[in-house]
């Protein structure tokens, strides 16, 4: 996995909408609350209107949080 910022990853979503390439699949790197052990869950729908992302499991990340310190995630050889 490589850890990209806010910026990487928008810009990315940019990149693959103006020329028409595949979204790579983006991760959002947390703790778990039970093991302590870190997880990378799926990316599912990122917000530009409300400023956040949600994961798979319906949680979400505010843009503002990831500015600060970005838990963005996506596999090396999976970009647009």
């Amino acid at each position: 996995m490589k850890h990209i910022t806010l910026k990487e990853m928008l810009e990315t979503m940019v990149d693959c909408i103006i020329n028409r390439k595949e979204y790579p699949t983006f991760y959002y790197k947390r703790q778990n609350y039970y093991t302590g052990n870190d997880e990378f869950m799926e990316i599912t729908e990122i917000d530009l209107m409300y400023g956040r992302f949600k994961t798979v499991d319906c949680d979400f990340s505010e843009f503002s949080w990831e500015l600060e310190k970005s838990n963005i995630y996506m596999k090396e050889d999976k970009q647009c």
